[in-house]
């Protein structure tokens, strides 16, 4: 038993009150003589006896009131050994796309926002985060109104991002009992383990499911080019389970454009095909209707006029594959052999290749570092007589060099599958061909990435930002790297990666980056807008070009029209699909956290864990009962 006021149990002194009242009542009788008291004698000492009990009796009862009323005002209590440490609780809620199942006629984390509200007593101070947002120190009445218009993020917290980010939120003291409450349906993607040192933090997980968890999700589309003018776009559908014949409607703008239903396909994802027409801008939506998760039914997709990448090759020696790569339409080619012809074309260029050069003349040298300053892209193809001083002057910048020529037969074995180049490019790691190989090969210096490697790991293609360099001569006398299968995805893909053109769509969340073919005044910014939303993306002008970067803008998804441009110009962007996958982890199985079914059960136990009893009214009553007491030891024992 402990005690709120312990101070107030030094008036147990007074006590000695009634010890003291007690020994005054006692007085000595003085006997005197008198003839014939046989009876007296025997009422007399009956009444001594009777008198004697009724004083201890008096005294036991009147201590017992002190005692009691002494007690009472102390405030006696009894609780367990937690009860009586500051509690500190940080709640995590996951409010990812995920919680957008249906329970019963909400969604799961409406569903789990009412029952917080519900559970936790008023009064109880804690800190809430979610996965963008976070409330410090409040009660449910501060944030009920703020949890009620809580919105669904397309970001997902995982497990340790959520036990590192709690440690901020709790104090560092130790006498503290901390409480690490997360509430989340625990997909796979949320991923990680619970750290083995917490600081006496302590992890309680609530599961939070639904029993019917069916989804059909629009996972991707893309353009399917052929002989025929027209244009097929495959749109890629999954379901976690097994779903009848759906339909699915594309749209341009408002209008319905086509109409097709697709079926469950088992161990693979369905596949549906959209013709559509040829030349011709669309501003797209593919949308899908079940009852599972919604932000997954619209894919928003853009068709823009195509603008062609221009490419400028100084030196027309054996550049016959390079004019066959780069001749299709979606390539502005051109090839010169003298520097007054090249250096007034440079600027305009998306991609400059020097192409077996020997030499380079200085105001050539001026021109080329002139455009990787401006944020150019190049590739440097060697020839094996080439003056190394002159490349490694224009390469003086990008931080690698070439070194001496080495004629050491090598076989081109590494393929780089992680490099940014090669994104989307491998549907498969290609395995057992026809290595190409070269004769002889130049070290290259520095710190870079390596995209092609030789067999003794020297690098035959390596970049560093946007500047690409082969450490080979490409000719047939030295390498048969041109009739290989790597050519077409490793040099054509740098095309691709020199001008940033615009997507079907983008992932939002991402690093998106798209490049716009004209040159911004100082006074002119591009602004993107969609339904009177307006942002400004970062953006910078890059030679004749101005590139856009998308990464925390836009938050909603759909179609933003670009404005301030002469193009006529929109981009689509989409939330990731991650999450539409409903697999989940085994928090059961998981050591290191205690499981709870729901958040009122969880609650229900902290709220015991840290009940005080309080026995104040229980002296209060028995003092009343000794006042009683006295009263009736009054009245009979007289």
């Amino acid at each position: 038993m402990l005690f709120k006021y312990p101070q107030l149990l030094w008036a147990l002194w007074l006590l000695l009150l009634p010890i003291l009242v007690h020994l005054l009542q006692l007085r000595k009788f003085k006997r005197t003589p008198f003839t014939n008291v046989k009876l007296l004698q025997k009422v007399v000492a009956k009444s001594q006896r009777s008198q004697s009990l009724k004083r201890w009796l008096l005294l036991f009862t009147r201590m017992a009131l002190f005692a009691s009323l002494i007690f009472a005002f102390a405030q006696p209590f009894t609780a367990s050994s937690t009860a009586l440490k500051e509690q500190e609780i940080v709640l995590y809620l996951d409010n990812s796309h995920s919680l957008q199942l249906r329970k019963d006629n909400s969604s799961l984390l409406e569903e789990t926002i009412q029952e917080l509200i519900e559970s936790i007593p008023t009064g109880v101070r804690f800190t809430l985060f979610t996965n963008d947002e976070e409330f410090k120190d409040v009660t449910i009445d501060d944030i009920q109104n703020e949890l009620l218009q809580l919105a669904f993020s397309p970001n997902q917290l995982t497990l340790n991002d959520i036990f590192l980010k709690s440690g901020t939120y709790f104090s560092q003291s130790t006498s503290t009992n901390k409480k690490l409450i997360v509430l989340s349906d625990f997909q796979r993607s949320i991923n990680g383990t619970i750290p083995d040192s917490l600081n006496e933090i302590e992890p309680y997980f609530v599961p939070l499911r639904v029993e019917n968890m069916n989804n059909i999700s629009l996972d991707s589309l893309y353009l399917q080019t052929g002989n025929s003018p027209e244009k097929n776009l495959v749109v890629i559908v999954s379901g976690s389970s097994p779903f009848e014949s759906t339909p699915i409607s594309a749209y341009n703008g408002k209008a319905l454009i086509a109409k097709a239903a697709v079926s469950y396909t088992p161990n693979e994802k369905s596949k549906i095909i959209f013709t559509l027409p040829a030349n011709e801008e669309i501003t797209g939506k593919v949308s899908i209707s079940d009852m599972g998760l919604t932000y997954d039914n619209e894919l928003y997709f853009n068709i823009n006029t195509r603008e062609k990448i221009k490419i400028l090759t100084l030196g027309t020696a054996n550049d016959l594959f390079l004019q066959k790569l780069f001749g299709d339409d979606s390539c502005e080619y051109s090839s010169v052999d003298e520097d007054e012809q090249a250096i007034p074309l440079i600027d305009s260029q998306d991609l400059v290749i020097l192409n077996e050069l020997t030499s380079i003349s200085i105001p050539l040298q001026a021109s080329i570092k002139e455009y990787l300053q401006q944020g150019g892209s190049m590739i440097v193809i060697p020839s094996q007589e080439m003056n190394v001083r002159d490349f490694n002057k224009i390469l003086s910048g990008t931080g690698f060099s070439y070194g001496t020529r080495l004629a050491v037969p090598q076989q081109i074995t590494g393929i780089n599958y992680e490099h940014p180049l090669f994104v989307n490019v491998f549907k498969d790691r290609i395995d057992n061909f026809q290595y190409p190989d070269v004769k002889q090969y130049y070290k290259v210096n520095g710190n870079t990435s390596d995209i092609l490697s030789y067999a003794n790991g020297a690098p035959f293609l390596a970049s560093r930002g946007d500047v690409y360099v082969f450490s080979a001569s490409l000719e047939y006398v030295n390498s048969n790297f041109k009739s290989s299968p790597l050519v077409v995805p490793s040099v054509y893909a740098i095309a691709l990666q020199s001008r940033k053109l615009a997507s079907l769509y983008y992932t939002m969340e991402n690093e998106n980056s798209v490049d716009i073919p004209e040159l911004m005044q100082q006074d002119r910014i591009i602004s993107v807008q969609k339904d009177g939303e307006e942002f400004i993306p970062r953006q910078q002008s890059i030679g004749q070009k101005t590139r856009l970067w998308f990464s925390e803008y836009p938050k909603e998804p759909g179609t933003y029209e670009l404005k301030n441009t002469q193009q006529n110009m929109s981009l689509s962007f989409n939330y990731a699909r991650k999450e539409s996958d409903l697999s989940y982890l085994e928090v059961e199985s998981m050591e290191g956290a205690t499981i709870k079914s729901s958040v009122s059960e969880l609650f229900n136990e902290i709220e015991n864990d840290n009940a005080v009893t309080n026995l104040w009214k229980w002296f209060a009553i028995l003092a009343l009962l000794f006042i009683l007491t006295e009263v009736i030891i009054q009245k009979v024992l007289k």
